[in-house]
């Protein structure tokens, strides 16, 4: 993470330091288990705490902590496919030449 001269640390802000754990590449490819176990928790304890609800689909065991599951994934999944095509530049988009730095020496 740190560089041997200390030019890297140089280029973080001091206020993103105690964050820079969330940047660590076990926690990148563990979040979508992560959030599943804490799903599994919360119907778990569905199945101790008797609800009233109006819509009969919400009496199911543990129909919140799926719904809340599946909005999650739905809203990553919107992020990587739509929102990406929509917003996203392709990888050599500031590599390119452009008549601005001609001009410039």
């Amino acid at each position: 993470m740190s560089d041997p001269n200390g030019k890297h640390d140089e280029l973080i802000h001091p206020v993103a330091r105690p964050f820079l754990w969330l940047d660590s590449g076990w926690l990148k490819s563990s979040m979508i288990w992560i959030f599943l176990v804490a799903t599994l928790g919360f119907v778990a304890v569905d199945f101790f705490h008797h609800r009233h609800e109006y819509v009969h689909l919400a009496e199911f065991y543990g129909f919140y902590a799926m719904w809340g599951f599946g909005a999650f994934v739905l809203a990553v999944m919107i992020g990587w496919f739509v929102i990406r095509g929509l917003l996203g530049r392709e990888e050599d988009y500031w590599d390119g030449d452009s008549s601005d730095e001609e001009g410039q020496s």
